[in-house]
């Protein structure tokens, strides 16, 4: 009898960046997060500025900055096995640099309308306006405690 298939849950997480000034704070950074085990996970995302913008996977870590956490929302799955199928294609995803409009939520959700458009198990039923509400909710409960 074959083993079971191990799927892994594929997830938005956000992580604050700080303010301009009070009440003025930056975006915060999105990341597509997959929990492999107990604490840790594979983190795939942007990092620089609109200048020097690049790719950057990390495997089988904690999150890149706890402290900074403000809410995870699942949007799929992946199987074990398509992993390093899935990451191929994350490396495929375009990077628009100097355009102030495009950052790391940009990348985000163009990776997982990509990654659905491959047939990976990305819900259908998520549009970015969702994922927007979806996320800023996360912030407010975190700020209430409710996270």
């Amino acid at each position: 009898m074959p083993a079971p298939v191990m799927y892994f849950n594929v997830e938005v997480v956000q992580f604050w960046q700080g303010q301009k000034e009070p009440l003025q704070p930056y975006p915060l950074h999105w990341v597509i997060y997959i929990p492999t085990g107990p604490g840790i996970g594979n983190t795939y995302h942007i990092l620089g500025n609109m200048d020097t913008y690049t790719i950057d996977f990390r495997r089988n870590q904690p999150y890149p900055n706890p402290d900074a956490w403000r809410g995870s929302f699942a949007v799929g799955k992946v199987a074990a096995h398509q992993l390093t199928l899935m990451e191929r294609h994350l490396a495929s995803i375009p990077i628009a640099r100097h355009d102030p409009r495009w950052n790391c939520q940009s990348w985000v959700w163009e990776s997982l309308r990509h990654l659905r458009h491959q047939g990976f198990n990305i819900s259908w039923e998520i549009r970015l306006s969702d994922l927007q509400t979806q996320m800023y909710c996360l912030l407010e409960d975190w700020e209430y405690g409710r996270i």
